[in-house]
């Protein structure tokens, strides 16, 4: 009873993340790929977890980038790298 509570409630978080823009097709993907079982035990769970890693990690060095001389070729390199995460 518990499960289908928490089911409930996580299918009605990722409606309203994807209806935000948050969540694209790629997630969908990742999530029918482990709903049908196509994919290994756990890997959609370390693709998810690798993401916030790298994501968590690369807004951190652009945190730290908060200086008065700031490397502005070092924020391009960081964000192209966010987006490459993102888009992965």
């Amino acid at each position: 009873m518990a499960a289908v509570a928490l089911r409930g409630q996580l299918n009605t978080l990722v409606t309203s993340i994807f209806a935000m823009g948050m969540l694209d097709e790629y997630f969908q993907y990742l999530q029918s790929m482990d709903e049908d079982g196509s994919s290994a035990q756990g890997l959609v769970a370390e693709v998810i977890n690798l993401f916030i890693a790298n994501a968590n990690r690369i807004l951190n060095d652009i945190g730290l980038l908060n200086q008065p001389v700031i490397d502005f070729n070092k924020v391009d390199d960081l964000v192209h790298q966010l987006e490459w995460c993102i888009s992965s």
